[in-house]
């Protein structure tokens, strides 16, 4: 809030630049736009001082024609893309342009330091934007692109307008970025409303502006550093703030963690020990303390017997010997009917032969020879002729018989065989019970065993969480008794924050310069009855203003006073050169729709007298849809006068 003093604060007075500067240091002369390299359809002429954009509303005009529409913001865009931003456009509104004028470009005359340079940058698809310098923008556009120009005209305005903002701005926004920010303060966005001091891109018009993610403290710096009102040490002192601030949030955050972890583990040994809340680490004579208890559940844990797992080398060596044992009589019994069977085979093959010589007894007679197998009685008639010896008949009966004899030897022997096989198989048969019996003794030992060994487990992990509940308890009675208080800063942090303080104070100079012209502002635009101030301190740059009965006026009105009005102080210091600013300034509409007609005036009248009071060395860009005043409706003060009907009264002359 103002103080009392604010009421007498000084008559503002024109700026006044240094001696010699004829024109403003940066001021764009001309604005064009082509649908082909040929044909322009809009040639916009602009001069220093009072510039005025306008679309007439109602009130001003009798046509019915809507005041929003005809292109006052594409207007404000395309003199910011010529000055460096990367879209003048949101995509949508591109693609329309791309569509309706393929061929199209714009460009502008940009004057700094009394060097025209032209900035041309395409409509439709991008990449064909250079810089260069031309007496006009036709001598630019009939040169063209050529390899080595500039694409942008960032890089001149830095090198001219801020070389001492080299090395001091924050972190985040590097030395290429420093025009890219700044201007989007000169050149704030119709759609924030002048709704705060640092407001200067809404995330909507999709600038692709550096400046449309940065933080609030990072462009408060920036705004102190042009208006000359941040100092090295303050700088340094800033940066040390913010690396302290770090150390002390990240001692906090692991201070924090080891108290939740000293949380965590207390509560975690207070359950294994079955303890409740009011048990402490020492005994006490009510009770034992954590320490007592985990040591009692150690020993407890240490005294349990660990169980003697069954002898199963013994069941395992008979159960070895008893299948020896069935091996041995199975592979007995299994020669026993191999030799069975090859007797019984050899028998057979004796008695075939035998029956081959087969004397037919119940005869009484041979009937045939066994070895020609010829009737022996027509042999005796007619003689054999195949033998040339008589057949030896008592010799073959002889053989007949042994072969005979030998069939039933092998016959007894096999039969023999196959009963000692019967007799070995009896005894496997005796055996398999004392198999089954084994096995389930086996089984049951195992079993016995892996409970012995789940058993014997459980002991040792019961010894082991018993010994780990005592080492968790002794360690945290440990950190109880060495812990430290949550970090609240440090003596190096203070140290730095009165730096700061210092620093700001030392600002305040600057700031108090900048005061001056603001309440000037006030003083010279608005009705008598009006404090305001502008504070610097560690919560930042405010600017207050308070109208005295004056309860008409909204809020939302009073704040877009006050950033115009805070605007303005900082462009009649950049005009007189006490701030590393150029003396620039666009305004995109900047009425409130409730702002009174008669104060909205007073910042034409304001404007105009600085323009009258001497050569004007600065550029001042204002867009409406309210009459100016009437003495400032010709064509030296409205360089361009719209309508959203009929189409050609549009910026491009034709319906996007």
């Amino acid at each position: 809030m103002a103080s009392q003093a604010d009421l007498f604060a000084p008559a503002m007075k024109p700026p006044k630049a240094p001696e010699g500067r004829a024109e403003p240091r940066l001021w764009i002369r001309r604005l064009a736009i082509f649908k082909d390299r040929e044909t322009i359809i809009r040639d916009v002429s602009l001069k220093p001082g009072l510039n005025i954009i306008w679309t007439p509303d109602m009130s001003s005009t009798s046509r019915r024609a809507l005041a929003h529409g005809s292109g006052k913001t594409t207007f404000c865009r395309l003199l910011r893309a010529c000055l460096g931003e990367p879209s003048y456009a949101t995509d949508a509104q591109r693609l329309r342009l791309m569509t309706r004028l393929p061929n199209g470009l714009f460009a502008a005359e940009i004057l700094i330091d009394g060097v025209c340079w032209v900035a041309a940058r395409p409509l439709g698809l991008p990449g064909g934007e250079f810089v260069v310098q031309a007496d006009t923008i036709e001598d630019a556009i009939a040169r063209g692109r050529s390899d080595g120009d500039q694409g942008t005209i960032d890089t001149v305005i830095i090198d001219t307008f801020f070389p001492t903002l080299t090395g001091a701005t924050p972190p985040e926004i590097g030395r290429e970025q420093v025009w890219d920010v700044l201007r989007s303060w000169l050149t704030r966005d119709q759609e924030c409303r002048l709704a705060d001091i640092l407001a200067w891109r809404s995330s909507q018009t999709q600038t692709r502006s550096r400046a449309q993610v940065l933080g609030e403290t990072a462009k408060l710096t920036m705004v102190r550093l042009a208006l000359r009102a941040l100092d090295a040490e303050e700088r340094a002192a800033a940066a040390r703030e913010r690396e302290l601030v770090a150390t002390v949030e990240d001692e906090r955050r692991r201070h924090a963690y080891q108290q939740q972890r000293y949380a965590d583990g207390l509560k975690a040994v207070r359950l294994a020990l079955g303890a409740s809340d009011e048990v402490g680490f020492e005994d006490t004579i009510d009770q034992k303390g954590l320490v007592s208890l985990a040591e009692a559940a150690l020993a407890e844990a240490m005294r349990t017997a660990v169980p003697k797992p069954p002898d199963v080398g013994a069941i395992f060596a008979r159960q070895k010997a008893l299948n020896a044992e069935r091996e041995t009589l199975t592979t007995k019994q299994q020669q026993l009917d191999n030799d069975a069977r090859f007797k019984r085979g050899e028998a057979e093959r004796y008695r075939s032969e035998a029956n081959l010589g087969e004397i037919d007894i119940t005869q009484g007679r041979i009937r045939v020879c066994p070895v020609c197998r010829v009737s022996i009685d027509e042999i005796k008639a007619n003689g054999c002729g195949i033998s040339l010896e008589p057949c030896d008949l008592a010799t073959l009966k002889s053989a007949i018989a042994d072969k005979q004899r030998k069939a039933a030897d092998l016959d007894a022997e096999a039969g023999g065989a196959e009963q000692e096989s019967k007799l070995v198989g009896a005894q496997i048969q005796q055996l398999e019970p004392k198999r089954l019996a084994l096995e389930s003794e086996v089984k049951t030992a195992d079993d016995a065993t892996r409970a012995t060994h789940a058993v014997t487990k459980e002991i040792q992990d019961r010894i082991y969480r018993a010994r780990r509940t005592l080492d968790d308890v002794r360690s945290l009675r440990e950190s109880a008794k060495n812990e430290k208080p949550a970090p609240s800063g440090t003596a190096a942090l203070d140290a730095v924050r009165v730096q700061l303080d210092a620093g700001r104070t030392r600002a305040r100079v600057a700031i108090r310069t900048l005061e001056e012209r603001y309440q000037g502002v006030m003083a010279a635009w608005l009705p008598e009855g009006i404090t305001s101030a502008i504070k610097l301190d560690g919560h930042g740059l405010k600017v207050d203003a308070e109208f005295a009965g004056r309860g008409e006026v909204s809020t939302a009105a009073l704040d877009s006073l006050k950033i115009v009005a805070f605007d303005l102080a900082a462009l009649h210091m950049a005009i007189e050169e006490q701030a590393d600013l150029p003396a620039f300034l666009i305004h995109d509409s900047p009425r409130e729709a409730d702002l009174d007609g008669q104060l909205y005036a007073g910042l034409f009248n304001l404007v105009h007298q600085w323009e009258e009071a001497g050569t004007p060395c600065f550029q001042y860009i204002v867009t409406t849809t309210t009459a100016p005043p009437s003495e400032l409706q010709d064509e030296r003060y409205v360089r361009l006068q719209m309508s959203s009907t009929p189409a050609e009264m549009r910026l491009f002359a034709m319906d996007i």
